[in-house]
């Protein structure tokens, strides 16, 4: 039968073995596997710390496990048959990987890295990306294998391919919206009483004036133009809110003919 002619088979080739390659053998399968464990271990410590995510665990883990059985499966069968040819098999298929899957290899790479900069999901950041010099803002809302998503404060999602974003220059911030006020007047501008106007146009809406930010851009006889900076109290900031604000301020300046603009700073 079949199966007795096998295991008859098994039987010969384990009898034609030496007993000293036998317990080597043992010996290096039980290292491994304690290896294994020691390297989940340190993993497993790392996402108690916040340093990776559960999700990279789970990835890592499998990772290794693979490299496990085919450490193992290479150097048993070498020791038994004394052969180079699975160590040559191995690297022409870790060549073969690697040229296949290169991009996938990088930015998964990139994606262990950002777990270890220990950039938290939802804060707020400013990214320069590599040749380009205007930074995107926006609030880190998912890191996954082969991206990171950035949502601004419109609520509109930017994907970066993490190999990108490794080689960024990364910044916190606090969300904001600046708008550009512009008043005329051809009578004395009391800017105070325009100050404080704003301040309680402000106060009733979904949003906080920054009142240490509020630089004059330009100014002149007749009229005056400011910078006003917006923190919103929640996010993703809703235009409706945005255009009643604005509306409301020009209505309360109304006498000094406001022109109120969103400014991308």
């Amino acid at each position: 039968m079949p199966d007795s002619t096998t295991l008859n088979t098994l039987s010969e080739l384990f009898r034609n073995i030496p007993l000293g390659t036998l317990i080597n053998i043992a010996i290096f399968i039980v290292i491994v596997i304690l290896i294994r464990y020691l390297v989940a271990w340190f993993v497993s410590t790392l996402v108690r710390r916040g340093l990776i995510s559960t999700g990279t665990r789970m990835i890592l883990t499998r990772i290794l496990d693979i490299l496990v059985v085919i450490v193992v499966a290479v150097v048993v069968v070498h020791t038994i048959t004394a052969s180079l040819t699975p160590y040559i098999i191995v690297t022409v298929i870790g060549l073969l990987v690697i040229v296949m899957f290169y991009y996938e290899i990088k930015e998964f790479t990139a994606f262990i890295t950002i777990q270890l900069q220990r950039y938290a999901k939802g804060i707020w950041i400013e990214v320069y990306l590599p040749n380009y010099s205007s930074p995107i803002r926006g609030r880190l809302t998912e890191i996954q294998p082969f991206n990171s998503v950035i949502e601004d404060v419109y609520g509109n999602k930017i994907y970066i391919a993490n190999s990108v974003l490794v080689n960024s220059l990364i910044k916190e911030f606090n969300p904001s919206i600046f708008l550009e006020l512009t008043v005329t007047s051809h009578e004395y501008l009391n800017i105070n009483e325009i100050l404080q106007t704003i301040k309680e146009v402000v106060s009733g809406s979904p949003f906080r004036l920054d009142e240490s930010y509020m630089p004059i851009k330009s100014m002149s006889t007749a009229s005056v133009s400011l910078v006003l900076r917006l923190i919103p109290l929640s996010t993703p900031v809703r235009a409706s809110d945005l255009y009643r604000l604005m509306r409301q301020i020009s209505t309360s300046l109304s006498q000094y003919n406001p022109i109120v603009e969103v400014l991308n700073i």
